[in-house]
């Protein structure tokens, strides 16, 4: 083989190496686990000067806008409460109370880091959407099926998933010890 062909083929070979090796470890970059509360992790250099480069390029690849921790803060959750990967072939019971911060919501992503089409349109469940009586405690269903009664935010059957937990302007307690907040339970209930 001639030497310019070899060159040519290793050349190729290991841009296509690196390319994979860079797409791979990009999307591993909001799944660092500097804060860790229950199913819940975090980084709070989201959008700050001291990102690391792995970080910054998985906020570029999945098109996000990520506020620095002062406005919000990204909580990102892939199993249940008992460390099992969450399963749209499950039903979970999502419990909580409400959070110390001016807004929050849930968003449902499929694993690389899209919203899945349901029947329903719903993607997100909000404080918003919680009464003043619930706000001690309140549930959300997460599951590929509808509930009696109740939240629900719906699951894709046969597909694991994430979910992201965005607390916009967190509150002073908040900020002092984000481990010790009291984030919402991911509970398995069955599956199917």
């Amino acid at each position: 083989m001639h030497a310019g062909l070899r060159y040519l083929i290793c050349s190729v070979a290991g841009l296509v190496a690196g390319a994979g090796i860079a797409w791979a470890l990009a999307g591993q970059g909001m799944g660092r686990r500097e804060l860790v509360n229950g199913s819940w992790s975090t980084s709070l250099n989201f959008g700050t000067k001291s990102t690391d480069i792995f970080t910054r390029a998985s906020v570029a690849r999945r098109g996000l806008l990520a506020l620095p921790s002062s406005e919000t803060v990204y909580w990102q959750a892939s199993t249940d409460s008992e460390g099992r990967a969450l399963d749209g072939n499950c039903t979970y019971a999502m419990t909580g109370s409400a959070l110390d911060a001016r807004w929050w919501s849930v968003t449902f992503y499929d694993t690389t880091g899209y919203l899945v089409a349901n029947p329903a349109n719903i993607w997100s469940f909000s404080g918003a959407s919680i009464s003043a009586a619930e706000q001690a405690r309140w549930r959300v269903t997460i599951a590929p099926d509808k509930p009696p009664t109740g939240h629900w935010l719906p699951s894709a059957k046969g597909k694991p998933f994430h979910l992201t937990l965005r607390m916009c302007n967190p509150g002073q307690g908040f900020r002092e010890s984000p481990v010790k907040a009291a984030l919402p339970k991911l509970m398995r209930e069955r599956c199917i």
